[in-house]
């Protein structure tokens, strides 16, 4: 009671500071009024526009308001960078004021700024006047269905710059939280009429940045007309195709890790030394309620083609050439290198010889045919309709570096446990141990103690061969006299005011680093198209199996790699190698 009674006094407070501080938000039939905003000691404010397409459905509020939140209010507290925000989706005006208003409630409140305790922080109070007076105003619904939606939101965003008279737009970013199919007519439609112009007073154009989110394409075929039409329409430096994996703490770390001593491991990172490289990926949950978008993919487009390739990119860094890595070059630079080895690796990759009967491994949990039927209303043939619910599968490389080495990759929905995974084992012998393995923990139950959830690990000790390893930043040690394990660092200096309510999402990494306009965390499209190249078949491969009925069923909350086959005939022999 006492705590609804705080919130209460606090909207109210809020209530009046804006009431007496600057104008009320409101809605028009055309758009919602801006209240102008001062600049401090007459420094002129840099504007950022940001458009979400698809701002109402699943990514947007569970991930991408809580970021674009935290994105103002830092921009707020750090810079003198401003951020605009237009929401659109297929609604008319009049719903997405209803969904703006039910949106944007106490319990948004708590998520970016904390619950009410009874002694409210300074943070908290900030957080939440910042989200009442400037956010929720900046905050503007915008339809987004057909052309002439395109073209008066272009409208509305000239005129909102026009308004903006302590500053000038530095840019817009243009969010596709939307379905695949939709991205090229989008695409189309943001370059027509949401491109920004260059004003006579200004040296060059405001940035335009357009994030799409794997899957891009489902197949070569789709990826490659996409990429192609792409290309004439947009820059490298304009499209960003994200795979929010590449945003988990522990990507970053390992990336970082990787980059610092790049140097000592190159000489260790190959066929040579390392005998396979495995990446799992492993869920408890069932697809029950997500069967409408995930029986239209599978668990190889959803999973292997776009998480498990980033991160068997990753994986392989190390053997990149050094000089990758040095100081020296610009980030653009940097990630143009970055780019081109890992297209080189991608293009490398086959399924081995011995494997070209069956190159995937592919299983479907027992339920999945009645979470189908409850959420389709369609009944089904069990024997008939297969989706792949888990898969393996065995690369080879033909680079020289690699010609040796077994790349293995699996996933699953609906087992007994839920690992993200990447496991580097050495051959017998190396750093003067029988076996030893480079293990990176990426994510584990969610309960799991965070030494535990994510971790970087080497199972020997390393230091005698490599006595000049570098930690990734804001990591440390477990134990500093066994120094086989690496964690994340307690932050002990506080949580910023951006930083309280919900833990940080892979999102608000990515997010900072489009509007620094860094690449490095992105995919370009020649290496989307690489690894189509490569996935395609696969796809195929296991789309075939349906015809063979070589697939295996298992329980949900059990391992698919020691299920019973559907078929006498399928083949044992991915399950011993697991």
């Amino acid at each position: 009671m006492q705590r609804r009674l705080l919130s209460a006094a606090l909207v109210l407070s809020t209530f009046l500071s804006i009431f007496v501080r600057t104008t009320l938000f409101t809605h028009s039939a055309t758009a919602l009024q801006i209240p102008s905003q001062s600049p401090v000691n007459g420094d002129m404010e840099q504007v950022v526009n940001v458009i979400v397409a698809g701002a109402t459905g699943d990514l947007a509020a569970k991930y991408l308001w809580v970021t674009m939140f935290r994105l103002a209010l830092q921009g707020k507290s750090t810079s003198r960078r401003t951020f605009r925000f237009f929401a659109g989706a297929s609604d008319s005006l009049e719903r997405g004021r209803i969904w703006h208003k039910n949106f944007f409630d106490e319990k948004f409140a708590e998520r970016v700024c904390g619950v009410l305790e009874d002694n409210i922080s300074a943070g908290q109070l900030k957080c939440r006047e910042f989200l009442e007076m400037e956010f929720k105003q900046n905050v503007q619904y915008a339809p987004l269905r057909t052309e002439n939606n395109y073209r008066e939101l272009g409208r509305r965003l000239a005129e909102a710059n026009e308004n903006f008279t302590s500053g000038s737009e530095e840019g817009r970013i243009v969010y596709l939280a939307i379905p695949p199919q939709f991205f090229l007519q989008s695409c189309e439609l943001i370059h027509r009429y949401l491109r920004p112009q260059r004003e006579e007073t200004e040296a060059a154009a405001p940035f335009l940045r357009v994030v799409v989110e794997k899957p891009f394409g489902r197949d070569l075929q789709s990826a490659h007309k996409l990429a192609t039409r792409l290309r004439t329409i947009y820059t490298n430096d304009e499209l960003f195709v994200m795979d929010h994996y590449a945003g988990k703490p522990v990507v970053h770390a390992i990336r970082n890790y990787f980059q610092l001593n790049a140097a000592e491991l190159h000489p260790f990172w190959n066929s040579n030394y390392i005998h396979d490289i495995r990446i799992e990926m492993t869920e408890t949950a069932t697809l029950q309620n997500r069967v409408r978008y995930f029986d239209s993919a599978g668990i190889i487009r959803d999973i292997m083609v776009n998480h498990l390739q980033l991160l068997l990119n990753v994986a392989v860094a190390p053997s990149f050439d050094p000089s990758i890595y040095s100081t020296a070059h610009s980030s653009d630079a940097f990630a143009s290198r970055v780019h081109d080895a890992q297209i080189r690796f991608i293009e490398s990759l086959h399924t081995p010889s011995h494997q070209m009967q069956q190159p995937v491994f592919v299983a479907q949990y027992d339920e999945y045919a009645a979470h189908y039927e409850a959420e389709m209303n369609q009944s089904i043939d069990e024997s008939d309709h297969f989706t792949p619910t888990a898969a393996w599968i065995e690369l080879a490389s033909s680079l020289e570096e690699w010609r040796n080495t077994a790349f293995r990759l699996a996933a699953a929905k609906a087992t007994a446990e839920r690992l993200l995974s990447v496991t580097v084992t050495f051959r017998a012998g190396v750093f003067q141990a029988q076996q030893c393995f480079f293990a990176v923990i990426i994510q584990r139950a969610l309960n799991a103690n965070p030494s535990e959830g994510h971790r970087i690990e080497w199972s020997c000790d390393v230091s005698k061969v490599l006595p000049d390893l570098q930690l990734p930043s804001g990591w440390e040690y477990v134990d500093v006299d066994d120094q086989r394990v690496i964690t994340s660092k307690k932050d002990d200096h506080g949580t910023a005011t951006w930083e309280l309510g919900n833990k940080p999402s892979a999102y608000d990494f990515l997010l900072r680093e489009i509007v620094d306009g860094a690449i490095e965390h992105f995919a370009d499209l020649d290496e989307v198209e690489a690894a189509w190249t490569l996935w395609t078949p696969v796809v195929n491969a296991a789309e075939a199996t349906l015809d063979d009925r070589k697939y295996v069923s298992y329980p949900v909350g059990t391992s698919p790699w020691y299920s019973k086959p559907r078929s006498s005939e399928t083949s044992q022999e991915f399950k011993e190698e697991l």
